[in-house]
């Protein structure tokens, strides 16, 4: 018999900035409906992880309205889930997960909505910083052993990739139906298969070399989004 069914939302955000376009909003609106977990380790039997998909405006109010209606569409149904928050780091290389969310908002340049908050703290009421409860130092050991590559960062600046992962963590505390949140920087996805043709992995090394158009680069930066899924979808 299968695993409880789990569902993770997954979410990404519009083009800002200088940005023409946003790795991470094109990754949500391609990513599978569903992703199956083999059983190994904790789990003893297949899981299946059912896909919502939110585009979040770069928005630090609308961005958490939004975020806020569709978590508690989530928890309302009385359900397990995960939270995964996906952006857009140009200059990264690697898929970064981030440790930490400061209780600051210090926007580099304005939002989405012309907003540009500067040494402003998220909530009042709030710790200075929230930790993701994901095992990252676990985590990055599996990844890396499938030849990904991955990196763990200790917090995820101050715009609003910060802000509204800081508010989800927040949430997430009081609210027991979200088994885990984390965020995740995407670097471009032809950085990413760059760094992939260094993989230990034979088939991923080869694979990448042969990806040389946006939708192969794309194909293998969600399956490595599709592992961080079944990486944490594999803890009971």
């Amino acid at each position: 018999m299968a695993s409880k069914p789990l569902t993770c939302l997954l979410t990404g955000f519009d083009a800002f900035g200088e940005h023409l376009s946003n790795p991470s909003q094109t990754l949500v609106n391609t990513f599978p409906d569903m992703v199956k977990v083999q059983p190994g380790g904790r789990l003893q039997t297949e899981r299946v992880i059912h896909i919502r998909k939110l585009i979040l405006p770069t928005e630090g109010v609308a961005g958490w309205k939004k975020l806020q209606k569709n978590l508690n569409d989530l928890t309302s149904e009385n359900e397990k889930a995960i939270v995964i928050m996906t952006g857009f780091a140009s200059k990264r290389e690697y898929l970064s997960v981030e440790r930490f969310a400061l209780n600051c908002r210090d926007y580099r340049i304005a939002d989405n909505s012309g907003a540009q908050p500067l040494d402003k703290p998220i909530d009042k009421n709030a710790d200075d910083l929230l930790r993701t409860k994901i095992d990252l130092i676990a985590m990055n050991k599996t990844l890396t052993a499938a030849g990904y590559a991955f990196e763990i960062s200790n917090h995820a600046g101050t715009f609003v990739c910060n802000e509204l992962y800081f508010r989800a963590l927040n949430y997430a505390a009081i609210n027991r139906q979200l088994k885990a949140v984390l965020f995740i920087h995407l670097p471009e996805p032809a950085a990413f298969v760059e760094s992939l043709k260094k993989s230990r992995k034979k088939t991923l090394s080869v694979q990448a070399k042969k990806a040389t158009t946006a939708a192969k680069q794309m194909v293998m930066l969600t399956d490595a989004v599709v592992a961080v899924i079944s990486c944490m979808a594999g803890k009971k």
